[in-house]
């Protein structure tokens, strides 16, 4: 797996949504808690639900592909999911986004 240097003073805020912010979103925020941890980047990850979202003033959302388009806006990153539970997917996704916007790069 890539080495990453994080580039932020202070840790990642992000989050995980759901509709409800109960049901996916707790565990998308257990998956996405392990990838960043795999990945050496410092995070503070919160699941939510759609419109708290919205103003929370987050680094980073990561949802299903259903909510991606509603959520566009909410963060400088937003990251729609296929699969709520894919580790490797979710590596993929949030590497290349934080690479993109010059928060990660590879030591």
């Amino acid at each position: 797996m890539a080495k990453y240097v994080y580039k932020l003073s202070r840790p990642l805020k992000v989050l995980t949504v759901c509709g409800v912010g109960q049901g996916s979103s707790l565990i998308m925020k257990m998956f996405v808690e392990d990838v960043l941890k795999e990945l050496g980047i410092p995070a503070k990850v919160e699941s939510t639900e759609i419109l708290t979202a919205k103003a929370a003033g987050a680094d980073v959302i990561v949802a299903s592909k259903v909510h991606e388009d509603e959520l566009k806006g909410s963060a400088d990153i937003v990251i729609g999911l296929n699969n709520l539970v894919d580790k490797n997917e979710m590596r993929e996704k949030i590497s290349k986004a934080l690479l993109d916007k010059d928060i990660i790069a590879q030591a």
